[in-house]
């Protein structure tokens, strides 16, 4: 009994070490954050979360720092190749359990040793009232009921170990159910921290950059050739500046859920570049927008305003009409242009990013996108998506 209990011991201290370095694996990969930004108190949470102690030990350390205590488990993960290593130190939680499982033998084996002294009793008074006892041999008798015991024995601590084992994979997936919700949470702040850092710092340099040519500008005189590139310049900047800024609104999808779809979409409007000789009119019926839905809303601004960015920029359109409509259970929406379009309905470069990145949102979103065009007739793009879907 001695011998089984120390197998089972090391046997669950293995799981649960097994356990331990897969969750410290998958918060690695999840949390890919560099090694000079782990601070103490992002230590002491991912510590708590993994339920022990996170250290960061150089490679060459770790492989001679022994734990702090001999019945501590002490695991390694390396952060990236030759580089720092984290160090999990956990306390194995298996002496309670073992516990448990010597009580329920102590058990099994006192109600065993009850049944075996009952045998005799039971085997005399079946003896009397069977009157062919005398003709049974009582060996036989007795080893059928010591058959019968181990059997019941065996069946009682298999079924122990059972339980034993469902309650640990139970507790498994709720650790990895929260190490998950935990990492969730730490990237959506990580998202809205990305935000602040790009506006506070580029788009402000951006700002200050374009702010210092146009003073240059007016003040030093230059042939038309350096006048025009200076005003090019000067222009790609504004650009760039607003299209980082559109980038922007999309890490804050909480804004977009408070906002209908018309008001997302004259919002990005107002932040394209401007342009004097172009027309944008709306032509958005409010029954049909209403039926997509906030989660979907910032992937199909993105597919309208990567539409209007080409029939401005490459396109040379003049008028730029966006439509919504229903076709029974279908939603349209239409992006079109009177700019030179392209010949028999394709774009002369079929791979660019622009039309694969506005085909692969069309698709997470359950719809389509359909793009036709003929030279110098204009360019329209539609995407269609299922009532369903948006509701």
């Amino acid at each position: 009994m001695q011998w089984w209990l120390q197998r089972e011991s090391s046997r669950l201290q293995q799981e649960l070490a097994v356990t331990k370095q897969a969750q410290l694996a998958q918060a690695m990969q999840m949390l890919q954050r560099p090694a000079e930004k782990w601070d103490a108190d992002f230590q002491g949470n991912l510590g708590s979360l993994l339920g022990g102690r996170i250290r960061l030990l150089p490679a060459t350390e770790s492989k001679i720092t022994p734990p702090p205590l001999p019945e501590i488990v002490a695991l390694d993960q390396e952060l990236k190749p030759g580089g720092a290593v984290a160090r999990l130190t956990y306390a194995p939680p298996a002496a309670h359990r073992l516990a448990v499982l010597q009580r329920r033998v102590l058990v099994t084996t006192i109600v065993v040793a009850l049944l075996l002294l009952l045998v005799p009793v039971l085997l005399n008074l079946i003896g009397r009232n069977d009157p062919n006892a005398a003709t049974q041999s009582p060996w036989n008798r007795a080893t059928a009921e010591m058959t019968g015991l181990e059997q019941l024995a065996r069946i009682t601590v298999e079924r122990g170990e059972k339980l034993a084992h469902e309650s640990g994979a139970r507790r498994r997936a709720e650790e990895n159910f929260q190490v998950s919700s935990t990492l969730l949470t730490q990237s959506h702040d990580e998202r809205a921290r990305l935000g602040r850092e790009l506006h506070d710092n580029i788009c402000q340099t951006l700002y200050a950059v374009s702010l210092t040519l146009e003073s240059v500008r007016r003040k030093i005189s230059a042939t038309p050739e350096v006048w025009q590139r200076l005003e090019q310049s000067i222009t790609e900047l504004r650009r760039l500046n607003q299209e980082v800024r559109a980038y922007l609104s999309e890490l804050g999808p909480e804004q977009i859920r408070v906002q209908s779809f018309t008001e997302v979409v004259s919002q990005m409007l107002d932040i394209l570049p401007e342009r004097a000789d172009l027309k944008i009119s709306r032509l958005l019926d409010e029954e049909v927008v209403a039926l997509i839905q906030s989660h979907q809303t910032v992937e199909v601004v993105n597919i309208l305003r990567e539409a209007i960015s080409n029939a401005a920029r490459h396109g040379h359109a003049r008028h730029i009409t966006i439509r919504a409509e229903q076709d029974e259970n279908v939603i349209a929406l239409a992006v079109q242009d009177d700019g030179t379009g392209f010949p028999d309905g394709a774009p002369s470069n079929p791979l660019g990013h622009g039309l694969a990145n506005m085909q692969a949102r069309a698709k997470a979103l359950g719809g389509s996108l359909k793009v036709e065009s003929s030279l110098g007739k204009g360019t329209r793009v539609v995407l269609l998506l299922p009532v369903a879907s948006a509701s």
